[in-house]
C-alpha cells in the first residue's frame, strides 16, 4: 500500500496524464479468443503492498495504456485512502462496467491441491471486448510477495446476469486462475485482477484486489 504524501496531492487531484507506452488493445468481437498486448505484469507489480481494506470491487476508467490506468487508479487509491471523495475529484472518463474480485481459496476442481480466485465484470451495456489478468499475492513477514505469474483469460462465452439484484446484459467470469499448492500449511492470499475492456472504440481499464484470505490451507 503506497502512503499517501501532500506534497504528490496537486498531482493526485489533477490526475495528470501519465506518458503513453506502446500497448494498446486489440479490438475484437466478443467471443472471439485474442491477445491483448499489453504488459500486465508490468501494471500487476507497481504495488508490492495490499491493504486489508483495499476494494475488491472497481469501476472501469478510459486510458491510453495498462500504465497509464495504473497509475491513475494507484492515484485514486491514495485519494480514498486518505478520506477524499473520488468520484466528484478525479478526472476520468469511466466505462459501462465493473470488476468484482473473490477471496483466493482452494478449488474443489484440483482436488483442493490447488488455489486461486476469480474476478467477475458486469457491463450495462454490452462491449466489443473484455480481458483479464490475475495474480495472486501470498503475505510473508509484512511483504506480499508475487503467487506465482499473471494468468490471463480473453472472455469466451459471454452471458447476462444479475449482481446484488441489478440485471446486466454481459457477465464474464474469469476461470482459469489456478495455483499449485506445495503444502497445506496456512497462508494469508490476496491477489490483484487488472481487467481491460473495449466499448466504443476506447479502451477501459479496472483492477479489483481479491479480499485478504487469512489461513488458507496453501502454500507454494
Amino acid at each position: 500500500m503506497m502512503k499517501f504524501s501532500f506534497v504528490a496531492l496537486p498531482l493526485a487531484l489533477s490526475l495528470v496524464t501519465v506518458s503513453p507506452g506502446t500497448a494498446q488493445a486489440v479490438e475484437t468481437p466478443v467471443g472471439e479468443t485474442y491477445t491483448l498486448k499489453q504488459s500486465s505484469e508490468y501494471a500487476l507489480s507497481t504495488k508490492d503492498f495490499f491493504s486489508e481494506k483495499t476494494s475488491a470491487e472497481s469501476n472501469y476508467i478510459e486510458a491510453a495504456s495498462p500504465a497509464e490506468a495504473v497509475a491513475k487508479m494507484n492515484m485514486m487509491d491514495e485519494l480514498r485512502q486518505a478520506g477524499f471523495n473520488v468520484g466528484t475529484m478525479a478526472k476520468v472518463n469511466y466505462g459501462p462496467c465493473k470488476i468484482v474480485a473473490e477471496g483466493f481459496h482452494t478449488r474443489k476442481s484440483g482436488k483442493y491441491e490447488t488455489g486461486g480466485f476469480k474476478s467477475t465484470i458486469y457491463c450495462t451495456k454490452k462491449v466489443t471486448a473484455i480481458h483479464h489478468s490475475s495474480q495472486a499475492r501470498f503475505k510473508r513477514l509484512a511483504w506480499w510477495v508475487k503467487g506465482g505469474r499473471a494468468i490471463g483469460q480473453p472472455a469466451q462465452k459471454i452471458k447476462a446476469g444479475k449482481h446484488n439484484g441489478t440485471y446486466y446484459p454481459t457477465v464474464f467470469q474469469q476461470t482459469n486462475h489456478a495455483l499449485t499448492c506445495k503444502s497445506a500449511k496456512t497462508t494469508t492470499w490476496s491477489g490483484r485482477t487488472l481487467g481491460t475492456i473495449v466499448y466504443n472504440g476506447k479502451t477501459y481499464y479496472a483492477d479489483a484486489y481479491a479480499p485478504v484470505q487469512k489461513g488458507v490451507r496453501c502454500r507454494l
